[in-house]
């Protein structure tokens, strides 16, 4: 057993020496000015960002694949690499890892580590090399070892290399390329402010927008080679990183706006080509997306400056063949300053093309295409100015040249217009005098007419509107007391001789009852028609104190026969002593048609419950309430309105109708001083109910009447 146990041990301790054998980092000799490490380094990445360089070290590393590109996200990359000094004096390099959010790079010592931090989201003075680009400082001992753990943080992916390598340049290496950039963009720049100046003298001297317009782009123009070249993170808010990271969406956006206006101002385009001035201000629109997704960036967690990167550049390109192509066509329309235009274009066009596409990783990182847009923008500096000069030379003689026309034409026309301009001015009264009476005469005329064709349009529309609903209401109304009296003489007709004596003493009172309500009706549509044609002083108004239980059960008596054909029931609950004021003809019309609304609306075998009350303000209620299919609430918000009669609706069992019964009933009881109202639930029923003047005993004889005439 204690033997198995030390083969076991001297197994595990074989194991641990050869996994550790395999994770042991190649060493790079530090020996060159400039060298790039690639291959040598090993790679942990971590997740969860939270591992500290400690707890880094007991984890397993992976070689580093040159060619492998970094997924976009937060995730932590940790790189370990082996430093030797073979030499006999101390070495100093600058180790630039990428452009990353944040660097940390911890030196082991013998019994620690030391920590330096950089990063593109530190201020200038919190960077181990106050620099514009992440470098940090190593210093290494002669003939020494040294190992290297960086914690590589990217934040936003715009601040994320694609790919992992670590560069070590000399002092004297990246002082001389500091140097070398100040020199070519301070020249450039230095051009850019002198052709600003120069167009802006322009600009006071002649006030012509396109020299604002120009001034304008030129700075937006040189703000983004400063904040490309690492100028504005130096110089202008060296504090703030976050904003400079978020800020090319808006100096861009600012620059790309201010070329465009340029374009259209200096060719003119809206008024000489309206399709491409319209063509140019959507282009100019498209930049509120970047400018939205910096803002979002920047306020918010979202990530979206590589996108707003891509985007940019395709707006970007898109207006500078724009330009190109809105120089040609005005060219082509002979407008010669456009030449110089198309030719600066061109220049610079070609070269920012480039540069937007090495922007987006589309082509490699080069001399050409890192200066080919400042190379293209100083010759189309130089050759706009050119233009701007011709257009300002050709628009000036232009003027001179109108000028000196409108002179000789005035000094020309100036003793004609002596001669003639007091027959003009005695021909002219006498014109405006005579044109003037006939205006005023005709203008009379015309609105005599107009007032008058008016009126009998108006007359025309009302009378036609109150025949076309008279018609419908006739045709409505009547249309049920004539079909039973049509089946009533079926019966005489057919089935006299089978019928004993009291059926025909039935059937012949209800045949006089039907009689004498279609008389009723027909002399209740009458006045109805002469209160909506006349002045309502004639319409017949006889109120009278009704019995309301008989006027009830009258229209119940009169309408049972058609309740019965769907089996329908009756509920009366009606006080016998209670009395209304009122027209019994309308009155009875009211109810008439209420209830057999009711029973046209019913289910078979439904009940209709007829009820009345005293009511308050001296007002009696009448009601009618059905157990049937309710009313919707399109057709219900048209019931009672003159302007919009109801729409038609069959019954149960397809019954026809107009709606307009409803019309009538709200005229005759609105003419009692009272209101008709409905409550319904579709599927389940509708309750109509009206008001109608009580009866007041302790009123004297003049106050009824004066009752009557105020209701008349």
């Amino acid at each position: 057993m204690r033997h198995l146990l030390k083969v076991l041990a001297l197994l595990l301790f074989l194991s641990v020496a050869l996994h550790a054998r395999a994770q042991a980092p190649n060493t790079v000799d530090v020996t060159a000015s400039e060298q790039v490490v690639a291959d040598a380094l090993q790679v942990y990445h971590d997740p969860s960002a939270r591992l500290n360089v400690d707890q880094v070290q007991s984890r397993s590393f992976a070689p580093n694949n040159p060619d492998a590109v970094l997924e976009p996200g937060k995730t932590v990359h940790w790189v370990r690499v082996v430093l030797r000094n073979p030499t006999n004096r101390e070495l100093t390099r600058l180790l630039y890892a990428g452009d990353w959010s944040l660097l940390e790079l911890y030196q082991q010592n013998e019994t620690s580590y030391t920590l330096k931090r950089t990063g593109q989201l530190l201020p200038i003075e919190a960077r181990d090399v106050p620099s514009y680009k992440p470098y940090i400082r190593l210093e290494l001992l002669p003939n020494s070892t040294t190992t290297l753990y960086l914690r590589l943080q990217g934040d936003i992916n715009l601040y994320k290399p694609q790919a992992l390598r670590l560069q070590l340049l000399t002092t004297d290496k990246v002082e001389a390329a500091n140097r070398s950039r100040l020199f070519v963009q301070g020249i450039f720049i230095g051009i850019i402010l002198v052709m600003t100046l120069y167009n802006l003298v322009l600009f006071t001297s002649v006030r012509d927008r396109s020299y604002l317009y120009y001034v304008l782009a030129l700075l937006g123009t040189g703000l983004y080679f400063m904040f490309y070249h690492g100028f504005a993170i130096e110089l202008l808010w060296p504090n703030a990183p976050l904003w400079n990271a978020h800020s090319f969406p808006f100096i861009v956006t600012f620059n790309g706006l201010f070329r465009v206006l340029f374009t259209r101002h200096y060719l003119n385009t809206q008024r000489t080509m309206p399709l491409w001035d319209k063509a140019l201000t959507l282009l100019a629109l498209l930049y509120i997306l970047p400018v939205g997704m910096g803002l979002l960036s920047y306020l918010t967690p979202l990530d979206l400056l590589q996108a707003c990167v891509s985007l940019i550049g395709i707006i970007g390109g898109l207006v500078l063949v724009a330009m190109v192509l809105t120089s040609i066509q005005s060219l082509r329309q002979g407008y010669r300053p456009a030449l110089y235009f198309l030719i600066a274009n061109i220049f610079f066009v070609v070269g920012a093309l480039l540069f937007i596409l090495k922007e987006n990783h589309l082509v490699p990182d080069t001399l050409v295409t890192v200066y080919a847009a400042q190379v293209g923008m100083v010759a189309q500096v130089v050759l706009f100015s050119l233009g701007l000069a011709y257009r300002l030379n050709t628009v000036t003689s232009e003027l001179n040249a109108k000028v000196l026309e409108k002179e000789r034409l005035e000094r020309e026309k100036e003793t004609e217009r002596k001669l003639l301009i007091e027959q003009q001015k005695n021909e002219l009264e006498v014109m405006v005098a005579n044109r003037t009476a006939a205006l005023r005469h005709r203008t009379q005329e015309l609105k005599d007419t107009v007032r008058k064709l008016k009126a009998s349009e108006h007359k025309l529309l009302r009378l036609n509107y109150f025949k076309d609903r008279f018609f419908s209401i006739i045709s409505h109304d009547i249309r049920t007391p004539l079909a039973t009296l049509e089946s009533f003489l079926n019966i005489l007709v057919n089935f006299s001789d089978k019928m004993k004596p009291d059926q025909m003493q039935k059937l012949a009172t209800h045949t006089q009852v039907s009689v004498r309500n279609l008389q009723a009706l027909l002399e209740n549509l009458l006045q109805w028609s002469t209160a909506q044609t006349a002045s309502g002083h004639h319409v017949r108004f006889e109120p009278e104190v009704l019995a309301v239980e008989e006027l009830v059960n009258r229209n119940v008596t009169l309408l049972r026969d058609t309740a019965d054909t769907k089996q329908i029931n009756w509920r009366v609950q009606v006080p016998a002593a209670l009395q209304v004021r009122a027209d019994a003809h309308m009155l009875d019309f009211v109810i008439r048609n209420l209830l057999h609304n009711a029973i046209k609306f019913s289910y078979p075998g439904g009940l209709i419950q007829v009820s009345a009350a005293e009511g308050p303000g001296n007002m009696a209620t009448i009601a009618v309430t059905d157990q049937g299919t309710g009313i919707s609430p399109d057709v219900l918000a048209t019931l009672f309105k003159q302007e919009t009669p109801a729409m038609a609706t069959k019954g149960t069992v397809n019954e026809k109708g107009t709606g307009l019964g409803l019309l009538l009933c709200r005229d005759f009881v609105e003419r009692h001083g009272g209101k008709i109202q409905v409550e319904t639930e579709l599927g389940q029923g509708s309750r109509f109910y009206f008001t109608v003047p009580l009866v007041i005993p302790e009123q004297s004889t003049d106050k009824q009447l004066q009752l009557e005439g105020e209701i008349c």
